[in-house]
């Protein structure tokens, strides 16, 4: 007896775990209007260059033109007040919903304060537990504390951020 190729192909699937990233719905002015109420910010600008800890990363990436936890080049403000014309736009909890930015691309960006949302205190508190067991010496969040006084850290993803277009821009006036 043969065993159709599809049949083969949903058993395998049902063995293996993943993780889709999913924005749900269409993006209209209804999707737009919510990012605004959820976002601490909205701004247009384009990513410069890669930051954090990780030098070989970084600098991989920035061969690539490409970059996920950047330091973003503000052109103009739509809602929130900046530090400065640059933010830290930060990605690392956001795992298959990360943005792939391209370094030198304008995109809308709808992002909140990564202090008031993501546990940052619990997570400084983790991060202080993994030290005293010996693992990082130098965190990402101790780059961001570093940096805190200087820019916003902002948190974005997939979900909320997007190339710049006038389709979109209308949405924001």
């Amino acid at each position: 007896m043969k065993i159709p190729l599809i049949i083969v192909f949903l058993i395998f699937l049902n063995g293996q775990e993943g993780y889709f990233c999913s924005c749900g719905g269409k993006y209209d002015s209804k999707y737009f209007k919510e990012q605004i109420e959820r976002a601490d910010f909205v701004f247009v600008g384009k990513p410069i260059k890669n930051v954090g800890v990780h030098s070989q990363r970084i600098n991989q990436l920035d061969e690539e033109g490409i970059g996920y936890n950047v330091l973003f080049k503000v052109d103009s403000v739509i809602k929130g007040e900046l530090k400065s014309q640059e933010v830290i736009i930060d990605q690392w909890n956001d795992g298959s919903c990360a943005n792939t930015f391209k370094i030198g691309e304008k995109y809308i960006v709808f992002g909140i304060d990564y202090k008031m949302h993501w546990g940052y205190e619990e997570t400084i508190e983790e991060e202080m537990k993994l030290k005293k067991e010996g693992y990082e010496e130098f965190t990402q969040f101790d780059y961001y504390t570093l940096n805190e006084d200087k820019y916003n850290i902002i948190n974005t993803n997939y979900c909320s951020s997007f190339v710049k277009r006038k389709s979109i821009l209308k949405y924001l006036k």
